[in-house]
């Protein structure tokens, strides 16, 4: 029982964080919504039973079976994960779709928000954070984007490496910043 504890207090405090960065950026919907899916039986039941504490359940779960039904449930239905985006059904091929513009910010206030929870770190958000392009750049090749997803990630990526998370929320609700303008055409 104590682990079930642990695991809704984890994911909350994650929550908490992406529903903190999704409002500074504009996305209150977004933020919201965001892992309502990991409060359910499918996700949460599993997760629960592999929780550690310091890096994700899933993982946990995928050593220990191969593969994980709370993580092919909780990608299906939140479109924040990139793996959402991937239409190979019948193709062979993992051609990777254009994320719409809320969902690549959700994806990035998603990534500070484990970053921040699981590594226990306090974060000043008015200072460069280079945690996320690090852990980013260690496992982009493992990532599928669409080129312009990717680009707009990087973009931002970079942004709170050089700035901090507060440069970037302030930078998502710029329409005119070229990049973000011709994303979202």
């Amino acid at each position: 029982m104590k682990k079930y504890l642990k695991h809704f207090i984890t994911i909350t405090k994650h929550k908490y964080y992406v529903m903190k960065y999704c409002f500074k950026c504009g996305i209150y919907k977004r933020g919201l919504l965001h892992d309502l899916s990991k409060y359910g039986k499918t996700e949460f039941c599993s997760s629960a039973r592999y929780f550690q504490g310091n890096s994700s359940p899933i993982d946990a779960e995928k050593r220990e079976k191969g593969y994980s039904l709370a993580w092919q449930h909780h990608k299906g239905h939140n479109p924040h994960h990139w793996e959402y985006w991937i239409d190979n059904v019948g193709t062979r091929k993992n051609d990777a779709i254009k994320i719409p513009y809320e969902y690549v910010i959700e994806m990035i206030c998603d990534w500070l928000g484990a970053g921040i929870v699981y590594s226990k770190n306090k974060v000043n958000n008015n200072v460069p954070y280079s945690e996320p392009l690090n852990y980013y750049n260690k496992c982009k090749k493992e990532r599928i984007f669409h080129k312009e997803t990717q680009k707009l990630i990087e973009y931002f990526l970079n942004i709170i490496s050089e700035k901090g998370i507060n440069e970037f929320c302030k930078q998502s609700k710029d329409l005119s910043i070229p990049i973000i303008n011709e994303y979202r055409k």
